[in-house]
């Protein structure tokens, strides 16, 4: 981290000749609250980090996230010091809801990312979108559908309006609630129609009000009007996942990227939709369409095995003891703990390990794991189609930062991986929406122009992406008893 004196030091450069500007990041994560002063050119000139209020969180009170929010923002205003911000600009977690009454008062806990809330109304969604049969994707995290759970919960009481946390944290700030189009299209789309959203709004008996208005992600909602930031302009936005990609400089014809966090996002991009079952396809830019989703496995798959079997938290000691394995024969794991979102879309898919033996060790157990998650993403890849000689995977999250992790998913993808010179993606792309929506840039592909060369490249191992290629063919095997994959 740079320390303060530094930041003040690297703010007083300026942007560009002549200008004292700095823009204040933030990105508000399942595990951490990440805040930064940048550049618009998404260079990071001070980064701070705290325990994140939705970490663990139980019946989460949005005041709390608020409070939180307000307090790095104003910490990070103070560490300015004779810089002027430029902007203010919020990214984080996504499929994270506050439910607002028609006050615009939050009238319930906030809904987590991981709560699979309105699974039990799936089909009834489904239908409101025109789809028949399967309800796939219309039912758990769903926001039409946890609409409807909020109302059963609470006695038939429908929420003026839904939105994702970070919209409604830009709405403390400026008094505007809007949502960006990129979280707006993904419920006017659902999975592949064009129905009308107030249409369905209508059949599902939900006020037009419940979705915001949408509005660019590098546009500028207003100024903030609270104390000790009046004034500041507020930058839409968009949420973690669009602004890694932007930040690590994924988002462009034929980029796929691979967000390794709590929970695994993949995804591609292409200037025409690519409708694949399974994938959500939208547009993210005015050129570009983004073809992929979030996985609910992840480094919070990790996470787990070193809580239950370690005696730890930390993703990285599974890792190691991973690393220990000298099995020969490796259980295979579904590593499907809390379901799965894309590309299977099963909120009742649990974990499971096969062929154990006698012989195997806890070390055996945690590489099946690790080995069980490449494979799980390896097939959302596939059904996306772009694994081949010529693709290149670009990565970036914290499991970036754990080169056997890397290494794993570049031998069981049998592709390159580059890693974003950039740590905190999150944050720098949340800087370059703010310099194209404060007139540094005329467009996202400028902006994106601008990031960092100088990644670094991991190439996969000949004879581990053989193996990988033996043991994907027994986990789709596996895997079609308990989901169809057609």
């Amino acid at each position: 981290m740079i320390n303060a004196g530094d930041a003040a030091a690297c703010v007083s450069d300026g942007v560009r000749d002549g200008d004292h500007e700095v823009i204040l990041v933030l990105d508000l994560g399942s595990t951490w609250l990440k805040g930064g002063l940048a550049r618009a050119d998404g260079s990071l000139l001070y980064i701070d980090r705290v325990a994140s209020p939705l970490r663990g969180a139980t019946a989460l009170d949005a005041e709390t996230v608020w409070q939180a929010v307000l307090a790095m923002l104003l910490q990070l205003h103070g560490k300015a010091g004779q810089g002027k911000a430029l902007a203010i600009a919020i990214t984080g977690a996504t499929r994270t809801h506050v439910f607002l009454d028609g006050q615009g008062q939050p009238c319930g806990p906030v809904m987590l990312w991981n709560d699979p809330a309105g699974a039990q109304h799936g089909d009834c969604v489904a239908q409101a979108y025109g789809v028949a049969g399967s309800s796939a994707g219309y039912g758990a995290f769903h926001p039409l559908s946890r609409v409807l759970q909020f109302a059963q919960d609470h006695d038939g009481v429908l929420p003026q309006a839904m939105a994702e946390i970070k919209d409604w944290l830009n709405s403390r700030l400026t008094g505007r609630l809007v949502t960006d189009t990129v979280a707006y299209g993904r419920i006017v789309s659902g999975h592949g129609g064009d129905t009308c959203l107030f249409d369905v709004l209508g059949r599902l008996g939900l006020r037009k009000s419940v979705v915001p208005s949408p509005a660019s992600p590098v546009s500028v909602l207003g100024v903030a009007t609270c104390s000790g930031l009046q004034g500041v302009p507020v930058v839409v936005g968009s949420f973690d996942t669009w602004s890694s990609c932007l930040g690590m400089g994924a988002m462009l014809d034929g980029g796929v990227y691979d967000i390794s966090g709590t929970t695994q996002v993949l995804g591609t991009f292409s200037v025409r939709p690519r409708p694949v079952k399974g994938m959500v396809s939208m547009p993210w830019t005015d050129t570009l369409w983004q073809t992929g989703g979030p996985c609910q496995t992840g480094m919070g798959s990790l996470a787990w095995f070193a809580r239950a079997f370690l005696g730890s938290d930390d993703p990285a000691d599974t890792l190691a003891a991973a690393q220990a394995s000298s099995a020969n024969d490796v259980p295979l794991c579904l590593p499907y703990l809390s379901g799965e979102r894309m590309p299977l879309w099963n909120d009742t898919l649990s974990a499971s390990f096969h062929g154990v033996k006698s012989h195997h060790v806890r070390a055996d157990m945690a590489q099946a794991l690790v080995e069980g998650l490449v494979l799980a993403h390896r097939l959302a890849l596939d059904v996306m189609q772009v694994r081949g000689p010529d693709a290149v995977l670009h990565m970036s999250g914290g499991g970036a930062q754990l080169s056997q992790w890397v290494q794993a998913r570049a031998d069981g993808f049998d592709m390159p991986i580059e890693l974003c010179v950039a740590e905190e993606t999150a944050l720098a792309g949340a800087a370059l929406a703010a310099g194209v929506a404060t007139g540094r840039y005329d467009s996202i592909a400028a902006a994106q122009s601008v990031v960092a060369a100088g990644h670094s490249r991991i190439l996969p191992r000949r004879e581990r992406a053989a193996y990988f290629k033996s043991k994907a063919a027994a986990f789709s095997s596996m895997l079609s008893r308990d989901v169809s994959l057609s």
